[in-house]
């Protein structure tokens, strides 16, 4: 299959879980993939991967936590292959929980919103010359389910999340004049941060499955990576400032509220 063939795709935080599903299924479809992450033992291995598939990929290492090093990913990136057609913000780091009333949310914020929220303007606003040189881009940026419905202890991560949507109608409304679009994501996959949330309490995990229409946890490479294909697609070439839920009907139901650590409330004192 050839839906992508030509072009070339960042995937940002995808050296594992949701981001290394996304960069396979776009392989798969005869992109040219640029594999992202903190972890160059992680990158290098998923990269190798791609090519074992028959795809053109390399990783190139970065913290998009740090403005010049996300712009020159990018910059790198598009160098390599002569192009950018492709832009996903899937990198975030996710702080710990705590209450909204912590002083910790201060220090919290800080670390979410530069490594989501600035991390996507500054990777977008690098890849716009390249997509205006190639005619037309696409932008697909990661919110979250938890931002949407302001899961308990999420403070930092779930303003980000929302933020980022913010971002994302902001981007698409300045720059469809381009054939640019942009649109957001609201995923819930397993994943190897999603396995490190909920520990070994596969009691939690199978209880949300329960709670989610589909009756199962979505998958990063057949459930995530295709509805993500859908959007770098050119069936989607019309369809911009949107936000996709991709969560098996999670989001019908609001969300559930078990992986959150109820010790954590009994803790704070009015």
């Amino acid at each position: 299959m050839t839906r992508l063939s030509g072009k070339v795709a960042l995937v940002t935080g995808s050296t594992q879980g949701l981001g290394e599903g996304i960069a396979q299924r776009f392989a798969q479809e005869g992109a040219m993939v640029i594999v992202n992450g903190r972890s160059r033992e992680r990158g290098e291995k998923v990269a190798q991967a791609l090519r074992e598939l028959g795809a053109q990929a390399i990783f190139l290492q970065a913290d998009l936590s740090q403005k010049h090093q996300a712009q020159a990913l990018v910059r790198q990136a598009a160098t390599h292959f002569g192009r950018l057609d492709i832009l996903v913000n899937n990198a975030q780091v996710v702080p710990p929980l705590a209450h909204a009333c912590s002083d910790d949310n201060d220090g919290l914020l800080d670390v979410a919103l530069r490594s989501g929220l600035y991390a996507s303007l500054w990777t977008a606003q690098a890849a716009l010359p390249w997509f205006i040189q190639a005619g037309a881009g696409r932008v697909i940026n990661f919110a979250s389910v938890n931002g949407a419905y302001g899961s308990r202890y999420g403070l930092a991560y779930n303003a980000t999340k929302e933020a980022i949507r913010g971002l994302t109608r902001t981007l698409a409304n300045e720059w469809g004049q381009h054939n640019v679009t942009v649109n957001a994501v609201l995923p819930s996959g397993w994943s190897a941060a999603y396995q490190a949330f909920y520990g070994d309490d596969t009691q939690k995990l199978e209880a949300v499955a329960r709670q989610t229409p589909m009756r199962r946890h979505g998958r990063a490479l057949e459930d995530i990576g295709s509805a993500v294909l859908g959007l770098a697609s050119e069936a989607s070439r019309f369809i911009t400032g949107q936000s996709l839920f991709i969560d098996g009907g999670q989001n019908l139901l609001g969300l559930p509220q078990l992986h959150t650590l109820e010790t954590l409330a009994k803790k704070v004192t009015p």
